[in-house]
C-alpha cells in the first residue's frame, strides 16, 4: 500500500501565511537515521509542555482554522485499531463519568460533549467527538492508511477523496488525537513511516488543525523497532512544534505495559469495562490511562488556545 501512495498523497499546497512553525515539505527517501538516534523516549514528560512559544502557535492555528469554518468543539481521531476502538473516549459521552482526583478535567469534557462531531450527521452515534467513529481511523491502518482514498467510507467520502481529507471536510474539527505506530512495527520501515507521519501532521495543519502526537505502546514482540518508530514520532513532534503525548511513558508501568495480554494490537481494559472512571484501579489499565493523558493534554491545549 505505501508504495501506491508515494505521489498521490504530497502534503497539500496552501498559499496562506503559515501560523505553526513548519519544516520543508515532506520528501520520501530524505529520512536520516541519525536524526533520531538519540532521542530516549523514556525520558521524555507523559504530557506535553505548553511553552510560551507554542502557546502562540497553538493560538495562531486554532484561529486560523476557525477562519475556515472549524468548529472550535470538535476532534478528530487518526489512527488504528487503539483508536477507532469503542473504548478510546467514547465511554465519556454516556455522561457517567467518574473523575475522581482529575475532577478539574470535568470543564474540558464538557468542551467536547454534546457537540454534533459532523456537519450533517443524524445517527445517535455522531453526537459528539467522544462517541463519532472517526472517518480516519481503522482497524489494521498502517501510517499510509489515512491517506489512501482505497479506505474512505462510501457513504461519506468522494471517491477520490483521502480518509483524512474526508475526516476534516465532513468533522470540520479543530483539533486532532494521531496515533500510528502499532501495525507499522512488522510492516513499514523507518524511512516510509517519516515520510507518511510527516505528510499527515502537513495535511492537518494544511486545514487548520492542531495536531496532537502520541507515542505508541510498545509491541512486546519487537521492542527495539517500536523505540525507532516511537523516535520518529518525538521527531517529528519537536520539527512540526506540535503537542506530543508520551502514551509509550505512561504505560510503561501498567500491568503488561498496558498492552492487551491475549492482543498486542489493542490495549487493557478494566475487567468493568469502565474506562471512564479514574480510580488507581481503573488506571492500572491500558485504555483508562490513555483516556486520561489525552484529556489532561485536550485540557492544557485549550487553555493555551484561549
Amino acid at each position: 500500500m505505501a508504495g501506491a501512495l508515494l505521489v498521490a498523497c504530497g502534503p497539500a499546497q496552501d498559499a496562506r501565511p503559515d501560523p505553526l512553525r513548519r519544516p520543508a515539505p515532506p520528501v520520501f527517501g530524505r529520512f536520516d537515521p541519525a536524526s533520531t538516534r538519540d532521542i530516549d523516549v523514556d525520558a521524555l514528560p507523559v504530557l506535553p509542555e505548553i511553552t510560551p512559544t507554542m502557546a502562540e502557535s497553538l493560538r495562531a492555528i486554532y484561529r486560523a482554522g476557525l477562519a475556515r469554518g472549524n468548529h472550535p468543539r470538535v476532534l478528530a481521531k487518526l489512527g488504528d485499531c487503539m483508536t477507532e476502538n469503542e473504548y478510546f473516549l467514547a465511554p465519556f459521552s454516556a455522561g457517567r463519568y467518574e473523575l475522581g482526583d482529575y475532577a478539574a478535567l470535568k470543564p474540558t469534557l464538557e468542551h467536547f460533549l454534546g457537540a454534533p462531531a459532523r456537519a450533517n450527521g443524524v445517527r445517535p452515534w455522531d453526537k459528539d467527538s467522544f462517541a463519532t467513529p472517526s472517518l480516519a481511523a481503522a482497524g489494521g491502518f498502517n501510517v499510509a492508511g489515512p491517506l489512501d482514498p482505497t479506505w474512505s467510507n462510501p457513504d461519506w467520502c468522494a471517491a477520490d477523496e483521502s480518509p483524512l481529507q474526508c475526516e476534516f471536510r465532513v468533522s470540520k474539527p479543530a483539533f486532532a488525537i494521531v496515533m500510528f505506530g502499532t501495525n507499522d512495527v512488522n510492516t513499514t520501515d523507518l524511512a516510509t513511516y517519516d515520510f507518511y507521519l510527516r505528510t499527515i501532521i502537513s495535511q492537518t495543519l494544511d486545514a487548520g488543525v492542531i495536531p496532537i502526537l502520541n507515542t505508541f505502546p510498545t509491541r512486546p514482540e519487537n521492542p527495539a523497532k517500536t523505540r525507532q518508530l516511537n523516535q520518529i514520532v518525538v521527531k517529528v513532534a519537536q520539527d512540526y512544534g506540535a503537542p506530543l503525548i508520551n502514551l509509550n511513558r505512561a504505560l510503561a508501568a501498567l500491568p503488561n505495559q498496558g498492552v492487551d495480554p491475549q492482543d498486542a494490537t489493542r490495549l487493557s481494559v478494566p475487567p468493568d469495562g469502565r474506562v471512564d472512571v479514574f480510580s488507581s484501579e481503573h488506571l492500572r489499565y491500558g485504555f483508562t490511562m490513555r483516556n486520561l493523558v489525552t484529556l489532561q493534554t485536550l485540557d492544557a491545549v485549550l487553555r493555551a488556545v484561549r
